[in-house]
C-alpha cells in the first residue's frame, strides 16, 4: 500500500519497475535484520528476549511483505491481462480518494495518539518521551514541507 501511495505516476508500468526496486531495497533491510539478529542478539544472554523477539519478527515482517510487492510486480509486469485491471483499479478516481482518505486518518490518528502517549510516558521514561516528542516533531515538519511542496507543484 505505502508503495502504491509513494510511486504512483502517471505511467503505470514505470511505477511497477520502481515498485520492484523498492521491494528489493525494502528485501536487503529484511535480510540486514536476519543478519543482526544471527550475529549480535540471538543468544546474547544481555540482551532481553523481547528485544530478540523484535528482531525476529520485523525482519520476518519486511522480508515476507517485500517478497509479496516483487512479486505481485513482477507478476504485473510479465502478464498483460493482470496489468491492464490493475492500471484500471489503481488510477479510478475513487480509488484514489480512497487511499489518500486512508493515509489522511491515519496520519491523524498516529499524531494524536502519540500527543496521550507523551502524558503517559513522561512520568516513566524520559527517553520515551523524547522518542515520542521526536516522532511528533519529524510528522510536523513532513506534513509542512509536504504542503510546500504540493502547493508548489499543484
Amino acid at each position: 500500500m505505502l508503495a502504491k501511495f509513494i510511486f504512483s505516476s502517471d505511467d503505470f508500468e514505470k511505477s511497477l519497475r520502481r515498485r520492484r526496486l523498492f521491494a528489493l531495497g525494502m528485501l536487503l533491510v529484511g535480510i540486514t535484520g536476519f543478519l543482526c539478529f544471527l550475529f549480535l542478539v540471538n543468544g546474547n544472554e544481555d540482551i532481553p528476549s523481547f528485544i530478540q523477539g523484535f528482531y525476529m519478527g520485523a525482519a520476518t515482517g519486511i522480508s515476507l511483505g517485500s517478497v509479496v510487492l516483487l512479486i505481485r510486480s513482477t507478476y504485473l509486469l510479465r502478464h498483460p491481462g493482470a496489468l491492464k485491471k490493475a492500471r484500471i483499479k489503481e488510477t479510478d478516481e475513487r480509488e484514489k480518494q480512497i487511499t489518500n482518505d486512508a493515509f489522511r486518518l491515519a496520519g491523524a490518528v498516529t499524531f494524536f495518539t502519540v500527543a496521550a502517549a507523551l502524558f503517559v510516558v513522561l512520568p516513566f521514561s524520559f527517553a520515551a518521551f523524547y522518542a515520542l516528542l521526536a516522532v511528533m516533531a519529524l510528522y510536523s515538519i513532513v506534513f509542512l514541507i509536504a504542503g510546500f511542496v504540493l502547493s508548489k507543484k499543484l
